[in-house]
């Protein structure tokens, strides 16, 4: 079953096959092309950590990208984030863009198995900005060490408190990592975005897999 979008796209209503236990908590496209989540910040002091990442059982090496291109980041935070839905820097310009990378507090570290892309995580500031894995890589214990080395980085830049967030179209254990790695609530917000599923169909087709 489908129904019009606002740009007149047909969006299903329901999955037409299995949804995969991974995006089960995802909601359903809407008609209406709205895409309600709760986001939860986190925090974290360094005496909290609790640095129980296990080393991956493959060589994973991290490399800091010092001068990241706008193709180049684009690409990036697409093949990590469009399963969870994320969109909202792919629609900055690329000026918008490689000012937000070329800031002097910004950090960008890539990991990589061989050739093949493992994810990356993000810096500014007192925050960790985007953290995450692509699909062939998750559920390898790769998560909870790549988030250590994160941290890791993080307090070495001198910070007293870590600041993160995650929202309910993140991997389903996505809160839990963080918790158990010793970041803590501190507060919740309801929000609602345009839902890319809506907007852009051809891309974020649903179920992603």
């Amino acid at each position: 079953m489908t129904a019009l979008g606002p740009n007149g796209v047909a969006v299903p209503t329901h999955p037409s096959s299995v949804v995969p236990e991974l995006f089960a908590h995802q909601p359903l496209p809407r008609a209406d092309g709205r895409l309600p989540i709760v986001i939860t910040h986190l925090e974290m002091v360094r005496a909290d950590w609790t640095r129980r990442g296990q080393v991956p059982d493959i060589v994973v090496a991290i490399e800091r990208v010092r001068v990241p291109t706008a193709p180049f980041y684009r690409d990036l935070y697409d093949r990590v984030g469009r399963p969870w839905l994320w969109y909202e820097r792919g629609l900055l310009s690329d000026a918008a863009l490689k000012a937000l990378l070329d800031e002097p507090d910004h950090e960008l570290h890539v990991a990589r198995h061989d050739d093949g892309l493992v994810g990356y995580f993000e810096l500014g500031g007192n925050e960790l900005v985007f953290f995450g894995l692509t699909l062939p890589y998750i559920g390898k214990r790769i998560g909870p060490w790549l988030l250590d080395r994160a941290i890791e980085r993080a307090f070495a830049r001198g910070i007293e408190r870590l600041a993160l967030n995650t929202n309910t179209l993140d991997h389903p254990r996505a809160l839990d990592t963080y918790r158990k790695a010793g970041f803590r609530v501190v507060r919740r917000e309801a929000k609602e975005l345009r839902d890319p599923r809506v907007l852009w169909p051809e891309l974020y087709r649903w179920p992603p897999l």
